[in-house]
């Protein structure tokens, strides 16, 4: 510590920017002599918290960019949701899948990761994936696969793409920020306000209260 001492004073005094890291404030570290804890407490104390899922899915995005992976959206929501330890577990996930679909000439998709990377073959009991909800409510609305990723905005896409955050959220178990990542990118704010929307409606207008009990009976969720 004598040696740290002189080595964090010649640093400081030269104007040297300095940067430590601990699982404790400077205060709460003990077997360390005070006057380099009261050095420690000079600077910016930062308390930094794991990245939540959108973060770990947008480290994952640039490294999928920066490797020259196709890493579709879903397969992205799929492993940030996973992976929530470290980033180095995150990306050696995306390592494992590419390698993979390298080595056997595939794409990289959903089932795949599931394959790969845990949740093989489901129960009956095991809630619904995402890709179900979303190929059922675009199959009971007429839409074309991938309309609820883009940025249509008609209103028969619109109601569909707020009761597929509905059932998601509610049957799927997924989380606000998950299912915007998974329908096009979308800020987990616009997920809460779908699902609301979804709410209000089933409460006011008896046909929609319908029409979402059916979709929900179409895919064998209650």
């Amino acid at each position: 510590q004598e040696e740290f001492f002189h080595i964090f004073n010649a640093l400081y005094e030269s104007g040297r920017q300095i940067i430590l890291t601990s699982d404790k404030y400077p205060h709460e570290l003990r077997d360390v002599e005070e006057r380099l804890c009261s050095r420690f407490g000079w600077g910016l104390v930062a308390d930094i918290q794991p990245p939540d899922v959108e973060t770990r899915a947008a480290i994952l995005e640039r490294k999928a960019r920066a490797e020259g992976i196709d890493l579709p959206m879903p397969v992205g929501a799929f492993i940030a949701e996973r992976y929530e330890a470290n980033i180095r577990d995150l990306e050696g996930a995306l390592t494992r899948l590419s390698a993979w679909a390298s080595l056997n000439r595939c794409e990289i998709t959903l089932d795949l990761a599931r394959q790969l990377l845990g949740e093989g073959n489901a129960d009956e009991n095991a809630p619904l994936t995402m890709e179900q909800v979303d190929a059922g409510v675009v199959r009971h609305f007429g839409l074309r696969p991938g309309d609820l990723q883009a940025r249509k905005r008609t209103r028969k896409v619109s109601d569909a793409r707020q009761l597929a955050m509905y059932v998601m959220r509610h049957y799927a178990s997924a989380s606000f920020p998950v299912i915007g990542h998974y329908l096009g990118g979308r800020d987990h704010s616009t997920v809460v306000h779908g699902c609301r929307a979804v709410e209000d409606r089933k409460k006011k207008d008896p046909r929609f209260r319908s029409l979402v009990e059916t979709v929900v009976r179409s895919l064998n969720c209650g």
